[in-house]
């Protein structure tokens, strides 16, 4: 088990660095503002030609971090993003995204090239999120809590990104949604079971059934604050030959969830508030075999979609409420959150060891998910070490 203060900052942080073909072709298409986040500039270069620029923040304090010594208190800027983009033809846009690394150098978040000739088929090249659960699609910035779900451990190159080619598109009214796409995938290192060799295949399929999500393209949220009612039930699977092991002992790797969320108005006009209530299931496996370490020849475990996958189930369960009347400038939305990750025996010798987690809070909204404040009280309980008791204080700002 990982760091508390790693599983409370945001997306698993791995990354390649070497990116510059996809960062070069996204400089030669013109760069575009991630279609979830609010663009502090957009300039109008003319039919169909725009440029977007904008930029998102978050900061926590956390009063006991199990990756200092002594546990000791933490303040960290969790997260530096700049997000640019451009549209320069009626069907073609591009997008990238720029996030700030802990050790201070800048890292490519997302590298798009977006062909969209319809809403029902809609191609992306480059780095993107892969078909994963809704958490991962949320990103850090639109869950309900702050604090990203240890138990959505889909891997990812960097923040739950691959590289490689997405279709996606929306159906019936923009009620289904689907996302299918093939990537680089795990493991992809001198020593590691897959030194490229295979692909990592993954898919997703959503339904809502009352209103259609009012998030663009695949991307998701877990909750919107009363914009619309949402009973959404998704599924997704990923599936890699040789994706978890060494060299030496490959197994491949396979995983798949399913996540609901349900979110009501009560009353007209969301007059008595807003409640939320969500949940995911998910299996990994391994095959019986143990993944090499996290971030394994790599700077650190945050490094490379390298190791680290476990072998499996878990599930998470949350519910929140959107106070109807306003507390100075903004809402108060209390929460509560329960995970659970219940590895299988062979990981840690006899009987079905487990990591739990159990947050309670409140978020303070000033502006939806581009101005908010949480406080959090966490209980993380890993497999193999003793519970460990902290809160959080977190703000996120995006323009």
């Amino acid at each position: 088990m990982t760091g508390l203060v790693s599983r409370l900052s945001c997306n698993r942080k791995k990354t390649f660095m070497r990116y510059g073909s996809i960062l070069s072709a996204c400089t030669a298409l013109g760069l575009a503002l991630p279609e979830d986040a609010k663009a502090a500039m957009t300039v109008n270069l003319g039919k169909d030609q725009s440029f977007s620029l904008g930029v998102g923040v978050r900061a926590q304090y956390l009063s006991h971090d199990s990756t200092t010594p002594n546990n000791s208190a933490n303040a960290a800027a969790g997260d530096l993003r700049i997000y640019m983009g451009a549209q320069f033809h009626k069907y073609v846009k591009s997008t990238l995204n720029l996030e700030r690394l802990q050790d201070g150098n800048w890292n490519v978040l997302d590298g798009i090239l977006q062909v969209e000739p319809w809403k029902e088929l809609n191609i992306w090249f480059g780095r993107m999120l892969t078909a994963s659960d809704r958490s991962n699609l949320d990103g850090p910035y639109f869950l309900s809590t702050y604090a990203f779900p240890m138990v959505s451990q889909y891997p990812g190159a960097w923040s739950g990104r691959d590289d490689g080619i997405t279709l996606w598109g929306k159906l019936l009214k923009d009620h289904f949604r689907y996302v299918a796409g093939i990537y680089r995938g795990h493991n992809w290192v001198p020593g590691g079971s897959n030194y490229g060799e295979h692909p990592l295949f993954a898919g997703r399929v959503e339904y809502n059934f009352l209103d259609p999500e009012p998030s663009p393209a695949y991307y998701t949220a877990s909750t919107y604050y009363g914009k619309a009612d949402i009973l959404a039930i998704g599924v997704a699977a990923q599936y890699q030959v040789d994706g978890v092991g060494s060299a030496e002992q490959k197994g491949d790797y396979k995983a798949w969830n399913a996540d609901g969320l349900f979110e009501k108005k009560l009353g007209k006009d969301a007059k008595y508030g807003v409640y939320t209530l969500e949940g995911a299931y998910y299996q990994y496996y391994t095959g019986g075999v143990k993944d090499i370490p996290a971030g394994y020849r790599q700077r650190s475990a945050d490094y490379g979609n390298v190791g680290g996958i476990s072998d499996g189930s878990a599930f998470l369960a949350s519910t929140a409420y959107l106070i109807p009347y306003r507390i100075g400038w903004g809402r108060v939305q209390p929460l509560v959150r329960y995970q659970e990750f219940r590895y299988k025996k062979d990981m840690y010798g006899a009987g079905h060891p487990k990591t739990t987690q159990f947050d309670a809070g409140a978020n303070y909204v000033l502006d939806g998910h581009n101005l908010r404040f949480t406080f959090d009280y966490v209980r993380n309980k890993p497999a193999t070490a003793h519970a460990l008791n902290a809160f959080l204080l977190g703000m996120q700002f995006q323009y």
